[in-house]
């Protein structure tokens, strides 16, 4: 088998799992030892054939990180570069992700862990969670503040019997 099939099926098993960006997978050639002009044949063909595609894996990258772990424009859009991403595709990607939304669904899947605890420590859980999934400090106390609200209109109130 000629290095040409060699890396191409590299490829496809690395491709397999999951989606990933062209860098990712001319990394993971480079790291198994192939030439890179076979490296850039193998990834030309795959581009043609549409199994490697940054414009949806960037796509499928934010949905996933809005469905199972909401983070920040800015956070997605970090990681989407340290992929390699092209900022076009980036940008275009997140056109819909709204920072206000995914930082209210990233505190919401904790609250009932967070339930017991008094106001400032509730606070403090929320800011931190929401700091270290790049949301920004207006957003966090923003959320913050529906989350408080809620909270208060939600508390039990005495039986009237």
């Amino acid at each position: 088998m000629n290095d040409a099939v060699r890396a191409y099926n590299q490829a496809v098993r690395f491709l397999s799992p999951r989606a990933r960006s062209t860098m990712e997978t001319r990394n993971n050639l480079k790291k198994k030892g192939f030439d890179p002009k076979i490296i850039d044949e193998t990834l030309a063909k795959l581009t043609q054939e549409g199994i490697l595609n940054d414009t949806e894996f960037a796509a499928l990258f934010v949905e996933s990180r809005e469905r199972f772990r909401p983070r920040s424009r800015f956070a997605i859009g970090y990681e989407l570069r340290q992929k390699g991403v092209d900022k076009a595709i980036i940008e275009s990607a997140l056109a819909d992700v709204d920072d206000e939304d995914a930082a209210l669904r990233a505190v919401k899947s904790k609250l009932d862990r967070w339930r017991n605890l008094d106001d400032s420590d509730l606070k403090k859980k929320v800011m931190g969670l929401l700091r270290n999934r790049g949301f920004s400090h207006g957003v966090s106390i923003s959320t913050y503040s529906i989350i408080l609200n809620d909270r208060k209109n939600t508390e039990v109130l005495p039986d009237e019997n």
